[in-house]
C-alpha cells in the first residue's frame, strides 16, 4: 500500500504534537505527499498547527476521530511512535470509530491490526489496513555484496533515538536532487515507509537477517542511482537500542 496524492489523511496524534512520541505524524506533515485534512490530538485541539510545530500546514487540530470525520478524510494514520510499539488501550476506540466510518488505516506500531477480528468485521469494500511493521519474506544474511556497486552510500546514525536521523536523510536526499544528483532515500522505519511507500521496517526483522535486508535494498537500487541515503535506526548510546 502507498498513499496516493488524492487521498485525504487524518493523523491520530494524541499528545504527540507537544510530546516526544509524535515524530511519525510530524514527519508526515513535513514530508508526506498526500493532503492532511485533520490532526487528532486532544491535548492541543483548537490550537494552530503552524504555531505549535513550525510546519507549513493549516490542517485543523481536533480532539477526536468523530470531529475529524467532518473534514472527509479517506485514511486514518496512527501518527505516534510509542516505545515498545503497542497501541494504548484508550486509543482503540478511535481506531475502531475510524474504520467503522469507512476510513482505511495505516498502522506503524508493532500491534497488528489487519488480523484483528473486530476491525476485520468493520471493513467495507475498498477499505484496507496496512500494518507496516511486518517482516517481509525471502530474507537472507548479509554478504558484503554492496561493495561492488558504483554508487556512493550515506548512512545516518545518531547518539540517541528520535534525534532526526530520518529527517536528515530526507533533507540530504532533497538537497542532492536539487543539485542534480541522482539520489534515492532508503527507508527503514515506519514514517519513511509511509512517505515513500517502500522500504523495510528494520525493527521487525530478526537480527540475523537485518544486515542482509538492508543490503538487498541497496543492491536493488545501487545500479540506478549515484547516491543512496540509508535511514539509520536505533542509536549509538541509548541503552535500549
Amino acid at each position: 500500500m502507498v498513499f496516493s496524492t488524492d487521498q485525504r489523511v487524518a493523523i491520530l496524534l494524541h499528545e504527540g504534537i507537544r510530546g516526544s512520541a509524535g515524530k511519525t505524524g510530524l514527519t508526515l506533515l513535513r514530508y508526506g505527499r498526500s493532503p492532511v485534512v485533520a490532526v487528532i490530538d486532544r491535548q492541543s485541539a483548537g490550537e494552530s498547527l503552524p504555531e505549535l510545530t513550525g510546519i507549513d500546514c493549516d490542517a485543523p487540530i481536533v480532539d477526536s476521530v468523530a470531529a475529524a470525520l467532518s473534514y472527509q478524510p479517506d485514511v486514518l494514520v496512527i501518527g505516534v511512535a510509542i516505545s515498545g510499539g503497542i497501541l494504548p488501550d484508550t486509543w482503540w476506540q478511535d481506531v475502531k470509530q475510524g474504520v467503522a466510518a469507512g476510513l482505511s488505516l495505516v498502522n506503524g506500531l508493532h500491534t497488528p491490526m489487519a488480523s484483528d477480528p473486530e476491525l476485520k468485521k468493520l471493513l467495507k469494500e475498498g477499505q484496507t489496513i496496512w500494518d507496516i511493521r511486518q517482516e517481509p519474506p525471502g530474507l537472507g544474511i548479509g554478504s558484503a555484496k554492496a561493495r561492488s556497486l558504483p554508487c556512493q552510500r550515506i548512512l545516518t546514525v545518531g547518539t540517541d533515538m528520535s534525534v532526526g536521523k530520518m529527517s536528515a536523510s530526507i533533507e540530504l536526499h532533497q538537497a542532492a536532487q536539487r543539485q542534480g544528483i541522482s539520489s534515492k532515500f532508503l527507508a527503514t522505519g515506519q514514517a519513511g515507509i509511509m512517505i515513500t511507500g517502500e522500504g523495510i521496517p528494520l525493527d521487525t526483522i530478526r537480527v540475523d537477517f537485518a544486515a542482509g535486508a538492508v543490503e538487498q535494498m541497496v543492491m536493488d537500487a545501487g545500479n540506478n542511482y549515484d547516491l543512496l541515503i540509508v535511514e539509520g535506526q536505533g542509536s549509538l548510546l541509548h541503552p535500549g537500542s
